[in-house]
């Protein structure tokens, strides 16, 4: 049954009886995020946003369009966190179920809301269109809901008490959630929480993860501030993490365990947080006030690309050769004919020519090359998919290290994304030990 909300709905006060939040799940309502049509990347963002509001992350949980299971989900999650955060489900069709679930969790009926009617009708005279029937399933919330307004598109979201737990509904669109966390979600957390949790990850190359773990075992181990290992295509980090009363006392206890880290493992690394093995590269470029040429052939780019994700790259990266072939190696580099005949194109001298072709031919101060096989067709026994050699071109000479990277030879992806973070590795400790330019 549905009528009419002839209230103003629940205010903020008695949308939130909880009065602390300290720990939070994440439902995400879409079939598409279980068949891998669609990457989930809210739940990510929001998870981030509430640690940084000290708030606990429990749990995240992809469940279908499906009535039953949606319930179950909802009644689950209230059962265990003081916050439930659902995103996607708020659309006009049918399989749009959130709301509705959320009504049957709490017991509540579904009641028209005029001012979500009235946000329907004005977002389509902006779009220069009428409403269909159906788009007026968004004006329909569970009775009681306290309404969050949606700047951006036409599903505006809820805010219910659930057995305890204050659960918040946003649609799926990652431009219209964040807005609407931001300004209404974000500001009533900050009310009912205490302390904050704080992190700081520490990125490391060069090492695999279990002979890194050896080296701070007893670290690992520790209780407050945890650290917790991630390895992935030829990195590593490690997060460190505590909670505490303001954010500067939490760092102030992330600071010794940090430092102790880096006294140990200082060699291997390259980075803070959102830094990457490029950004540092550039940095030190930027420094040296040197430039950087590229020479590559199996990464097709990706050294480049990664390159020149950084804002500013223009002031050290000169430019870069996709030499894919062995003729536009001769033509565009300058390798010798013979030595793609003696010794073939993925070979230590061929990534050495490479890389000084590149560097001669540009004007640059440094030069970078790669050349393998990536696979997963094209390997033999001599020369197996995984084999790559990097190069590198300087005032000092050109040297080229080999790579087997063969464990990976099923992943064309992760072949190219390790020699490419072993090239630039290769540069970042030719730069801190103040050769070249």
């Amino acid at each position: 049954m549905q009528k009419e909300n002839t209230g103003a709905g629940a205010s903020a006060g008695e949308a939130a009886k909880k009065e602390t939040i300290e720990s939070a799940e994440i439902l995400t309502v879409g079939t598409e995020m279980l068949l891998g049509d669609l990457v989930d990347t809210n739940t990510a963002w929001i998870s981030a946003r509430l640690a940084a509001l000290g708030v606990g992350i429990y749990r995240h949980v992809t469940v279908g369009d499906n009535r039953e299971r949606i319930v179950a989900a909802l009644r689950e999650a209230t059962s265990r966190a003081d916050l439930v955060i659902t995103t996607g489900g708020l659309g006009p069709t049918s399989d749009d179920l959130t709301n509705e679930c959320l009504a049957l969790a709490t017991g509540r009926e579904m009641v028209e809301y005029p001012e979500a009617r009235e946000h329907v009708d004005e977002m389509f005279r902006r779009f220069g269109r009428k409403p269909t029937s159906s788009n007026y399933k968004q004006v329909l919330f569970p009775e009681g809901s306290r309404l969050i307004p949606n700047p951006l598109g036409t599903a505006m979201g809820a805010l219910l008490e659930l057995d305890g737990a204050l659960v918040a509904t946003f649609p799926g669109v990652p431009t219209e959630m964040k807005g609407m966390f931001e300004e209404t979600l974000e500001p009533l957390v900050k009310e009912r929480t205490e302390g904050a949790i704080v992190s700081r990850t520490l990125w490391f190359t060069g090492i695999g993860e279990s002979a890194l773990a050896e080296k701070v075992q007893d670290l690992l181990d520790a209780s407050d501030p945890t650290v917790a290992p991630l390895a992935g295509q030829g990195r590593v980090r490690l997060r460190v993490t505590t909670r505490a009363a303001t954010p500067e006392e939490a760092e102030g206890k992330i600071g010794p365990v940090a430092d102790e880290i880096l006294a140990r493992l200082g060699d291997y690394y390259f980075g803070t947080d959102s830094e990457t093995i490029e950004s540092a590269v550039g940095d030190l470029l930027k420094q040296r006030n040197a430039t950087l040429a590229l020479a590559e052939s199996c990464t097709g780019g990706l050294l480049a690309k990664r390159l020149t994700d950084a804002a500013g790259a223009s002031a050290y990266f000169r430019e870069g050769f996709v030499t894919y072939s062995n003729e536009s190696k001769e033509r565009l580099l300058g390798v010798p004919h013979e030595t793609l005949v003696e010794s073939g194109a993925v070979s230590e001298p061929v990534a050495k020519a490479m890389a000084a072709g590149a560097r001669k031919i540009s004007g640059a101060d440094y030069a970078l090359s790669v050349t393998g096989i990536a696979g997963p067709d094209g390997g033999t026994e001599e020369k197996p998919v995984g084999l790559v050699y990097v190069g590198l071109s300087d005032a000092n000479g050109t040297v080229a290290e080999r790579l087997d990277l063969s464990a990976w030879r099923r992943s064309r992806e992760a072949i190219r994304e390790r020699s490419a973070n072993r090239a630039f590795d290769l540069l970042r400790h030719r730069l801190l030990d103040g050769g070249g330019a």
